[in-house]
């Protein structure tokens, strides 16, 4: 699929969730084993967490009705 801003090639993939961090996962790759814990090479999303909510995390994104995309930011790399 080509980007819609920039026109480049979009990867393909999942988003799961199952007590671990929200994160995009390349198609082909599995989940984590572990709860609270990121597969390799996932995207993980910009999450917070509380013990408070129900499902634990929870990350900010912005769907667009039109052309059905779903943009997310992703967590920052130090």
């Amino acid at each position: 699929m080509k980007c819609p801003y920039c026109g480049k090639e979009m990867a393909c993939g999942y988003f799961y969730d199952d007590n671990q961090p929200l994160q995009w996962i390349p198609k082909g790759k599995r989940p984590p084993r572990l709860s609270y814990s990121t597969a390799e090479d996932a995207v993980k999303l910009n999450n917070t967490f509380s013990f408070f909510k129900t499902g634990g995390y929870s990350a900010e994104a912005f769907f667009c009705d039109a052309c059905r995309i779903v943009i997310a930011k992703t967590e920052e790399h130090v």
